[in-house]
């Protein structure tokens, strides 16, 4: 059920590169209307606030997952970001865990681990999250891909979400395995005097389609 929750479905094919100016998320000051979310990905997220009608021109990470060798170690040519997760307080994670997967270009030089940070992001503004996608090795020469993506959420002051996007599996139903590309947003919901929280999906808003010019 919690997966249901998050998963989205996506075309198969190769990603192409974005040619997007980009900087590190900033949170907004603490005397701004803000929530909370926690980010979830094995691939890559951008988090950039919708100023006006037009889609950012400038893209801000929230987190990119590294490349892990068979130590254990991080591969310190694919460093995850960020190098040290935030927490934030927020409810326990709902999410289930993304998959481990090799990349379909430099096989030998580790695989792809979730990264798992929290932010504080404005709600007087409407939140568009993005990502690259991920290229992924299949079995013998096959190889696949989950697209880019881009959704616009509005979301409300004082409130948890968690932000899951990325590789996954799913099992079809004569038993074998293939990769899902999951990309979705819930919002946190505590029970008063449990432990227990709820996640209820966010639907995204229509996302502005042009470009800002700076």
């Amino acid at each position: 059920m919690r997966v249901i929750a998050f998963v989205s479905l996506v075309a198969v094919m190769l990603v192409g590169c974005s040619g997007m100016p980009l900087l590190p998320y900033e949170e907004p000051a603490q005397s701004e209307s803000s929530a909370r979310i926690r980010v979830i990905t094995n691939s890559n997220v951008y988090g950039d606030s919708i100023v006006g009608s037009c889609t950012p021109a400038t893209r801000h990470r929230m987190a990119q997952a590294g490349r892990f060798l068979s130590s254990g170690a991080m591969n310190t040519n694919y460093p995850q970001y960020p190098l040290k997760s935030a927490n934030l307080g927020m409810p326990k994670r709902v999410a289930p865990a993304l998959d481990q997967y090799a990349p379909s270009i430099r096989i030998g030089e580790g695989v792809y681990k979730e990264v798992v940070t929290e932010y504080r992001v404005r709600t007087d503004e409407l939140l568009q999250i993005a990502t690259w996608g991920a290229s992924i090795n299949g079995r013998g020469s096959m190889s696949a891909a989950c697209v880019s993506q881009i959704q616009t959420f509005k979301l409300e002051p004082g409130k948890d979400y968690e932000a899951l996007i990325g590789v996954g599996r799913r099992t079809a139903e004569d038993g074998s395995e293939a990769f899902m590309c999951i990309f979705g947003v819930v919002e946190l919901v505590t029970m008063p005097g449990t432990p227990m929280v709820i996640p209820e999906k966010i639907m995204p808003v229509a996302s502005p389609q042009i470009a800002c010019k700076s």
